[in-house]
């Protein structure tokens, strides 16, 4: 977490964009940020890779559901497939937003290097290390959840010996013999575990993007508390300083005007998802899961589609919060006792940091986490209903 404290080497060079070292190897991965070395091979690879997760994943699921018979129809299967495919075409809808957004969110740092030039202080260096290392972990955080998911998923098919999603693979028939069963849902398991790798680059690199936001507005808010409080300082000196700390909030907001654009896009698109999939996910659980496999797998993706949107509504509510605090801040500075030039240019200041740095879905809902409690209120909503209905009874399931 950002401001916990430990000891740290000064001496050791840190840079804000080191936090999305783990975020560009998930790009390079993914085939979205080409390497310098052996471009040509690497345009080959990019091909391959999207056009197995970006354009064969969501016609095998599409395809599939024209081939089920009445015999082959399983109602638990087809809702596990109908989440997992809402995902995958929405995953696929991202990625090409990200690849075509990608160069606008590269420019963004400049401004971190700018800004990284300014910290000199240990108590700022160490809000760097933490920008870093909270960066490295949320991918990670990211990959464990989705890996864990499709893992359940793939155990779950093993025991239940249907396949999870039942795609279309074309020259596979699952049914014609326990060899082609075991290929077939490990076939599935590969591709939709790669979908998934794709997935964490849609949806990490929002919450990395606004935790580097907030580690320079904790930056900005240590400079401010110092502000004019060093006596061996002269009037001069101190009107550098507040001017300083101005630039560094300019340097935030044109920071925020790149980054905010490009996650408004891409997060309304993805509450929609969340929505509709948890519903589906819930209703799964409640009437048609058979197994304890089963429902443990929908559990783990009930987990994994809330970590799709609950770290960025979690880090864009204390960005606001922490934003929210930066004039409160300057008035509580020392500036009683320094000149007309310092107190009138503080004014100026007070005035432009009370323009909250709050995210947008679509520029309709807010990105916080009233609006992700709202989101699975809704779900749980629907699946409390579902279980008074009695639907389960009603069936004979």
């Amino acid at each position: 977490m950002l401001g916990k404290k430990k000891t740290v080497k000064i001496s050791k060079k840190v840079a804000t964009k080191q936090a999305l070292t783990n975020l560009y190897i998930c790009f390079r991965v993914m085939g979205i940020h080409v390497t310098k070395n052996h471009p040509h091979l690497y345009i080959i690879y990019v091909i391959v890779i999207h056009s197995l997760t970006t354009v064969f994943t969501p016609i095998s699921f599409t395809t599939s559901y024209f081939r089920k018979t009445d015999q082959d129809f399983n109602v638990g299967v087809f809702l596990t497939s109908i989440q997992a495919v809402i995902n995958v075409y929405g995953c696929a809808i991202k990625i090409l937003l990200l690849i075509y957004y990608k160069t606008k969110l590269e420019a963004a740092e400049k401004l971190m290097d700018k800004m990284d030039q300014h910290c000199r202080a240990e108590d700022e260096i160490q809000e760097l290390f933490n920008i870093r290392d909270l960066g490295r972990k949320i991918v990670l955080g990211y990959i464990t959840a989705y890996w864990t998911y499709t893992t359940m998923t793939y155990i779950s098919a093993l025991v239940s010996g249907v396949p999870s999603y039942s795609i279309n693979l074309f020259f596979l028939d699952w049914k014609r013999s326990k060899r082609e069963f075991y290929l077939a849902s490990f076939l599935e398991y590969v591709l939709v575990t790669w979908t998934c790798l794709q997935q964490v680059a849609n949806d990490s690199y929002g919450t990395i993007y606004v935790c580097i936001l907030r580690g320079h507005v904790r930056v900005l808010l240590l400079r401010i508390r110092k502000m004019g409080r060093k006596v061996d300082q002269t009037a001069d000196q101190n009107l550098e300083e507040l001017k300083s700390c101005i630039k560094d909030h300019k340097d935030l907001s044109e920071l925020y005007n790149i980054i905010s654009p490009v996650i408004s896009r891409t997060i309304f698109l993805q509450f929609s998802i969340t929505a509709v999939i948890l519903g589906i996910t819930l209703i799964n659980i409640a009437v048609f899961a058979a197994t304890i496999t089963a429902m443990a797998a929908s559990g783990f993706y009930v987990i994994a589609v809330s970590v799709e949107i609950f770290p960025l509504c979690y880090y864009a509510n204390c960005l606001l919060y922490d934003s929210d605090t930066l004039a409160t801040e300057i008035f509580h500075s020392a500036w009683i006792d320094q000149d007309r030039r310092y107190r009138k240019l503080l004014i100026f200041f007070i005035q432009r940091t009370q323009k909250s740095m709050e995210l947008w879905a679509g520029k309709i809902f807010p990105i916080n986490l009233n609006s992700f409690i709202s989101i699975a209120k809704f779900s749980f909503s629907l699946y409390t209903l579902i279980k008074q209905m009695g639907i389960k009874e009603r069936l004979g399931l």
